[in-house]
């Protein structure tokens, strides 16, 4: 279960990251570069699903993030109760 969580993480750092030096880097050519990177055929299956998810929120920066159904159900709520 805290594999799940850190991977997602990672994930969501990275794919912030990639936006962040793509738009630093190229500017408002960030989302061509970015489809760009992600067609290569050489990039692991990670990388492209980094990629294709910046593509994705690059498009369409208004768009709310993607969560998977057990997202809500696994998601820690904080501390309950009192002292």
């Amino acid at each position: 279960m805290f594999g799940n969580n850190a991977r997602r993480e990672k994930f969501e750092r990275e794919v912030r990251i990639e936006i962040e030096l793509l738009r630093k880097l190229h500017g408002d050519d960030a989302l061509r570069v970015a489809q760009e990177k992600a067609v290569r055929p050489t990039n692991r299956t990670a990388r492209r699903k980094v990629l294709e998810e910046t593509v994705r929120r690059l498009g369409n920066p208004t768009a709310p993030e993607k969560k998977s159904f057990f997202s809500g159900l696994f998601k820690q709520t904080g501390a309950q109760g009192g002292p």
